[in-house]
């Protein structure tokens, strides 16, 4: 299959919490006179999972398709759309966000799904060291609760005892992406279970890669949308501790895992280490 690209710039990063500009939700749209444009047949689906290195795979692939192939959505949609919604999506052929899997069936089908995994242990320090690094007045200004949390604890308050509006972000939240059960902060009840459940899913994927590996999802990326060898130079680094551009966000040092909270952690990774090895 053939996709139409060329290089873009000007890049929709929800990684930085930063209030998305009202014009990025159309920014991309297909006109209907270009929609013919966009080949027929199976769609690209990434589920971008937090800090997982997603966000140099979505400027990669923004950079490198043509305007209106990639959608602007990015976020976790409600699990019921009106129809209306559901038409502009199926305007698109290529999808990144953070999406789980009832986000999926709102998307066109057939489907060639990929994501990217980390060890969960790293995902939630990269998490707790990006909420903390937000200016604290931003954080009021915007309600962003995830932040507002990390400032105020310890790394081992912060995995021990999460606040209830980030449960889904810190417990096992790379299973509960292929289970659905990110969309609730209620304690997973049955472990194995879930594990089970988010290893089939998983298994379905075209794709499994590893954020120390994002070159080899970028090869499969250029041979399934028929991007040629050079383009966009491969995926680079963004949003990565240190190097932040934005204003609200500020440089802060490398959390180290102290013994205490390496044991503490331990519940919230369990599963997701599972998950991880399943697939290494």
């Amino acid at each position: 299959m053939k996709w139409p690209w060329r290089r873009r710039i000007s890049p929709v990063d929800t990684d930085t919490t930063s209030p998305e500009p009202a014009a990025a939700l159309t920014e991309s749209t297909v006109p209907p006179a270009a929609a013919a444009g966009v080949p027929d047949g199976d769609v690209v689906v990434f589920v971008h999972l937090p800090k997982c290195g997603g966000t140099s795979l979505h400027e990669w692939l923004t950079e490198s398709l043509e305007p209106g192939v990639l959608s602007p959505e990015r976020n976790r949609m409600p699990a019921e759309l009106p129809p209306e919604r559901i038409a502009e999506l199926h305007r698109h052929r290529v999808f990144s966000g953070h999406f789980d899997v009832i986000d999926l069936t709102h998307l066109p089908a057939p489907q060639r799904r990929f994501t990217v995994l980390r060890d969960p242990v790293d995902r939630l320090v990269s998490l707790y060291d990006f909420w903390r690094a937000h200016d604290p007045a931003f954080v009021e200004e915007h309600d962003l609760a995830g932040p507002r949390f990390a400032l105020a604890v310890t790394f081992e308050e912060f995995v021990s005892s999460p606040d209830p509006s980030v449960v889904h972000d810190i417990d096992n939240s790379m299973v509960r992406t292929f289970t659905g059960s990110i969309r609730t902060s209620e304690p997973i009840s049955d472990r194995e279970a879930e594990l089970e459940r988010a290893i089939a899913v998983l298994a379905g994927f075209d794709h499994v890669g590893h954020v120390r590996r994002l070159d080899d999802t970028a090869d499969w990326l250029r041979a399934v949308l028929g991007l040629p060898a050079s383009s966009a130079g491969g995926p680079g680094r963004a949003n990565v501790r240190g190097e932040w551009a934005a204003p609200h966000l500020r440089n802060v040092e490398r959390t180290i895992v102290t013994p205490a909270a390496a044991a503490a952690i331990e519940p919230v990774v369990d599963l997701d280490r599972r998950l991880v090895d399943a697939f290494s």
